[in-house]
């Protein structure tokens, strides 16, 4: 292959790389759309459910209309917040889950072809991964600081609504309107509480920061030539390098992916987790 056919297969592959990007970025969307929907339907169901049983009873007290009432808002705000993230993807053209999977696959044939076709030598591809790895480590973090500062937010929700509910439950009997701020407040925080749980933001966080600081390290031990790297040679040493934060990388996609799977699943991920971060001998 000529050195310009060559230079138009890179760019392809380039190009078909930055496909991939937004691709997956779409891919991505449309699964927090889902898992969004799923939770409010979920919500909404739970709520209709315990309405349809109070409502059942053959006894009415104030508690069951409070109940009742309660349920309504519930069954109303998380309908609504479910309408809205339909809505929202359809007006921001997010495709559907199975479109932005085939998309995604197909992108990434195309690339794989494209890059089976650029003869392109092991030492050369190494070293252009290498210039990347500090591109990878900074979006990393990046996505760490986002998941931290969403954790933090919601917890912040918690730890004040929950203080404001007991202060305002105190004062119920001087003031009788602090009730309706009472189940506002236990609402809020409820809310806050579920969201954390669901997504999982701060195990996200520490995850994408776990990832990052071992991939630094290595890039680090690399450069100095300590460790494992102390009597390889610069090829071998890149080689390794390069091993070591492909390892990485596929052990915290699929730490992300189990992060969406039943607790069992988790811990059992957690456990394998703590074997392997030493990466591979």
């Amino acid at each position: 292959m000529s050195q310009e056919d060559n230079g138009a297969g890179r760019r392809l592959a380039r190009s078909l790389k930055r496909q991939a990007a937004e691709a997956e970025a779409e891919l991505l969307v449309r699964r927090r759309v889902n898992r969004c929907i799923r939770f409010c339907s979920g919500i909404v169901a739970s709520a209709a459910l315990a309405a349809s049983l109070s409502s059942a009873a053959a006894w009415r007290s104030a508690v069951v209309l409070r109940a009742d009432l309660i349920c309504a808002v519930l069954v109303v705000a998380f309908g609504a917040a479910a309408l809205w993230a339909r809505r929202w993807a359809r007006r921001a053209e997010i495709p559907s889950l199975e479109e932005a999977e085939a998309n995604l696959e197909r992108i990434r044939d195309d690339l794989r072809w494209t890059e089976a076709g650029n003869t392109v030598d092991s030492p050369v591809s190494q070293s252009l991964y290498k210039a990347d790895i500090s591109a990878l480590v900074v979006q990393y973090q990046g996505e760490s600081d986002k998941y931290r500062k969403i954790h933090n937010r919601l917890q912040s929700i918690i730890i004040v609504g929950s203080l404001s509910t007991t202060t305002v439950a105190a004062l119920q009997n001087a003031i009788p309107a602090n009730r309706w701020l009472t189940v506002g407040l236990s609402f809020l925080v409820g809310l806050a509480a579920g969201f954390m749980g669901y997504f999982k933001f701060r195990e996200r966080s520490f995850y994408l920061q776990q990832t990052a600081d071992l991939i630094e390290q290595e890039v680090n031990a690399m450069t100095l030539g300590i460790g494992d790297y102390s009597s390889s040679n610069r090829q071998e040493a890149l080689a390794r390098l390069v091993e070591r934060v492909e390892f990485f990388r596929n052990e915290q996609r699929r730490r992300q992916q189990q992060l969406d799977q039943p607790v069992e699943e988790q811990v059992a991920g957690s456990a394998e987790w703590s074997r392997s971060s030493a990466g591979p001998s």
